[in-house]
């Protein structure tokens, strides 16, 4: 085995891929968690954000092309460059009005968040081994929620003295240009699949390079097999909420307020998902029961806000409220929903990453499981903000997201039900790697192998 080097170890990519998800994704999240970018109405930034999510679903589930193509990390490096784009938009329309920059910025972000968020799927699942995905992953998470955080930081202190509807402050949209951009040359610090080294050494494994069509054809047969396909409605379904969301925010509180919904549900989804996270890494239960409590968990607490959420939009269909702030009457009920709303659907967001890391191994496999999960997930949020967009009734928008979500809950449960745990077989001499991290074509008939636990699902 070669001699561990910390640059190249699995801890320090995760470190590298979670202060990336922290400048790009994160500060965008913290963004949107102001309701439609901060912007004075939330019509516009919905129009937009619906583009960056039908651009950035098609990118992720082609993005195994790519990957094979170029490489993770040239796929990654890609991925980074769209977010500052779009946030320099926002400001463009926050300060001067500018409205056709909204949608430019949008186009380039959707392009390149698609090809980012598979590449970072890829990244977080593959490179760490089975048995230490879990906590892995809540890393990377916590990494991205941390980024919401600082970001919620910034606005809460330049929006504090906001109390009153209307803009954020344009300043804390230049903060986020200024911190987006760095995410770019940060990328040029993951080491390639080949160089990482885990620390049971076992070797990551790359597919060999193929064509366009032989890629197609097995992101095909990934999206239609039994383990995936009764997964989509609820890849579609677990962020459709954000669009309506980011109307609520906008619609009913105060600059300051939406500025302190922004930090705090950061914090509260960064705990949620690293709690989370040891228990689905715990070695004392199997992972099929992992899974399925997983399931039950996460997924049934989100069905249980949805009545919430119900019933508080029901009131003020009733009696629309003024600007809520923080001393104002009802503040805590309404307040208290979105930052439910928002630390549950990271803790589903984090079970699906998880379940569909049981699922496979190696860079390509995961990403094209990973590229299908946040491609399939951003055509459900370019629905929701394209719902957003127009002046649909709110509380008929929480009637589609329940409607929606408990029917996508019923394939999904027989689609987990199903997973057994099962050994797999993984070569003890593994195929050679090439300097582009490429195996070489395998020559011999079947190798000695050893036994690697993890979860499969029957056919």
């Amino acid at each position: 085995m070669a001699k561990q080097s910390f640059f190249r170890s699995v801890l320090a990519q995760m470190i590298i891929a979670g202060v990336i998800a922290l400048l790009a994704p994160g500060l965008w999240n913290a963004n949107n968690s102001l309701g439609a970018g901060g912007a004075l109405e939330p019509y516009l930034v919905n129009a937009g954000n619906s583009l960056v999510f039908a651009l950035m679903g098609t990118f992720c589930v082609m993005s195994p092309v790519f990957i094979n193509w170029i490489g993770v990390k040239k796929t990654l490096i890609a991925g980074t460059v769209g977010f500052c784009i779009y946030s320099a938009a926002l400001y463009q329309n926050n300060r001067y009005g500018t409205e056709w920059f909204v949608l430019v910025g949008a186009a380039f972000c959707g392009i390149s968040a698609g090809l980012y968020w598979a590449a970072e799927g890829a990244i977080v699942l593959s490179y760490p081994q089975h048995a230490k995905r879990g906590r892995y992953l809540a890393l990377w998470l916590g990494f991205k929620n941390s980024g919401q955080l600082i970001g919620g930081a910034i606005n809460l202190g330049l929006n504090a003295n906001r109390s009153t509807g209307g803009r954020v402050s344009y300043v804390t949209l230049l903060v986020f240009i200024v911190m987006q951009a760095c995410a770019f040359p940060f990328a040029f610090l993951l080491s390639e699949p080949h160089k990482a080294q885990r620390s049971d050494g076992t070797p990551i494994a790359v597919e060999p390079k193929t064509s366009v069509k032989v890629q197609l054809r097995k992101l095909w047969k990934c999206a239609i097999s039994p383990r995936i396909r009764y997964l989509l409605p609820i890849f579609f379904t677990c962020w459709f909420y954000w669009g309506y969301a980011s109307t609520y925010m906008t619609l009913y509180f105060t600059v300051r307020s939406r500025a302190l919904a922004s930090f705090l549900s950061a914090i509260t989804g960064t705990l949620a998902c690293v709690l989370f996270g040891i228990f689905l890494d715990s070695s004392r239960l199997s992972v099929k029961t992992r899974i399925r409590a997983g399931f039950v968990f996460s997924c049934g607490l989100f069905t249980l806000l949805w009545i919430w959420i119900m019933i508080v939009q029901h009131g003020f269909e009733q009696r629309r409220p003024d600007y809520l702030d923080w001393n104002s009457p009802g503040f805590g009920r309404a307040f208290g929903a979105y930052i439910m709303l928002q630390t549950t659907g990271n803790l589903v967001q984090n079970y699906l990453y998880f379940l569909v890391g049981t699922m496979g191994d190696g860079t390509m496999e995961l990403s094209r499981t990973t590229g299908l999960l946040r491609g399939v997930e951003s055509w459900g949020q370019c629905a929701s903000f394209g719902i957003g967009s127009s002046r649909f009734s709110p509380f008929y928008t929480t009637v589609i997201n329940v409607v929606l979500w408990t029917v996508s809950l019923i394939p999904a449960a027989i689609s987990i039900w199903k997973v057994e745990d099962k050994v797999d077989y993984v070569p003890e001499n593994t195929p050679a790697v090439d300097k582009h991290g490429l195996t070489e074509e395998p020559t011999a008939e079947k190798d000695q192998a050893t036994e690697v636990p993890m979860a499969k699902l029957d056919a």
